[in-house]
């Protein structure tokens, strides 16, 4: 391998080991400049406007972070409302019972005395998601619905209208659809 020229200059006598150092020293001072991109001064007026801008950024963040928290946690909330109040349904049952989730009919099968009180609203049905669906008891929906109510499905009691002229014909609990 060749010697570098300055190590030839040293051997030779024509440069000195300090010479050689300040060389180096103002070489790498050079190379540190050269690297790092010039930032051209901003004004403070330039500065406060960048520190709001960041500022205002990190609040919304900060809020975005803590409705994120808010959701996980109502829905935790509720999960654990239906792990605690849900009624077991009979895997023997054999009375289909209807509901609509979205825009779809969906059924489960249930026990008559859980049909009837489905029909009449005593009880509800949480679906927290589209195949998991609970039977719960009213007090427990309130709490689940406070929390999340998209999830809770419960029957309804009718307004009867007073122009309705089949308002004295009522529909069967126990018709089947």
């Amino acid at each position: 391998m060749a010697i570098s020229l300055q190590d030839q200059l040293l051997k030779a006598g024509l440069a000195s080991k300090k010479q050689a150092n300040k060389v180096k020293a103002e070489k790498r001072k050079s190379k540190k400049q050269t690297s790092t991109p010039e930032t051209p001064a901003l004004t403070q007026a330039e500065l406060q406007a960048a520190r709001e801008a960041k500022k205002l950024r990190d609040q919304q963040l900060n809020l975005d972070r803590e409705v994120e928290r808010a959701k996980r946690a109502a829905e935790a909330e509720a999960t654990q409302i239906i792990q605690q109040f849900e009624i077991k349904r009979n895997p023997d049952a054999e009375i289909r019972y209807n509901y609509t989730y979205g825009s779809k009919i969906k059924s489960i099968y249930v026990t008559q005395e859980q049909q009837t009180m489905l029909s009449k609203g005593t009880l509800a049905l949480a679906v927290p998601e589209e195949d998991n669906v609970f039977i719960v008891p009213p007090d427990a929906a309130e709490k689940i619905a406070a929390r999340k109510p998209e999830w809770i499905i419960q029957a309804k009691k009718e307004e009867v209208d007073e122009d309705d002229p089949y308002a004295a014909y009522q529909i069967p609990d126990d018709l089947m659809w």
